[in-house]
């Protein structure tokens, strides 16, 4: 479940401290936040599948894959936003603060949910396109993926896999991954 701590503004210290003292994933997104509880089982296999297969192919590479508990933090002049993809994949020398990553991710994976696809097909997605993330997925948990690419600073839709398709990077194109092996449980 996604709740939305609404019609407050806090500021990154109060963020701090709320995210330090809840028991799940909390992101923040310019003056508000957004806590989801632990993801279920189908969404858990689906992001072990799918970081399985990235860690394999980014293993002799310059590039890492990640999972949700690590935050991107997408800043500008007026613009903050710390965010925990499901799956993203950091190369060369990433800029980081901490344990959070201030560079953009090159790939990025969200694996939709009914509480989590406002916010991830919404503001995420703009907020990915702002900062350059290359290539953004969305992953149905019904079986299909929608991958989004960035062209001239604008993501176009440049591939939908379902089951039975192999999925291809748009920018590691010698990343393939069979769909069937990501849904399967």
């Amino acid at each position: 479940m996604r709740n939305y701590i609404g019609d407050v503004f806090y500021t990154e210290d109060e963020f701090e401290d709320i995210q330090a003292n809840f028991n799940g994933k909390a992101e923040y997104d310019n003056g508000a936040i957004y806590l989801s509880s632990n993801t279920s089982q189908k969404h858990n296999i689906i992001l072990n599948n799918i970081n399985a297969y990235l860690t394999l192919y980014f293993r002799e590479k310059n590039c890492r894959a990640y999972t949700e508990q690590i935050e991107v933090i997408f800043k500008s002049e007026n613009d903050i936003k710390k965010y925990k993809p499901d799956i993203f994949v950091m190369c060369g020398n990433a800029e980081k603060k901490g344990e959070s990553f201030l560079t953009s991710p090159k790939i990025i994976f969200e694996i939709l949910s009914k509480s989590t696809s406002k916010l991830d097909k919404g503001a995420k997605y703009y907020t990915y396109e702002k900062y350059g993330v290359l290539e953004y997925n969305l992953v149905d948990q019904n079986g299909f993926i929608i991958q989004h690419t960035l062209i001239d600073g604008l993501y176009e839709i440049t591939n939908t896999f379902k089951k039975g398709d192999k999925y291809i990077s748009s920018i590691f194109t010698d990343l393939i991954i069979d769909i069937d092996l990501i849904f399967s449980e």
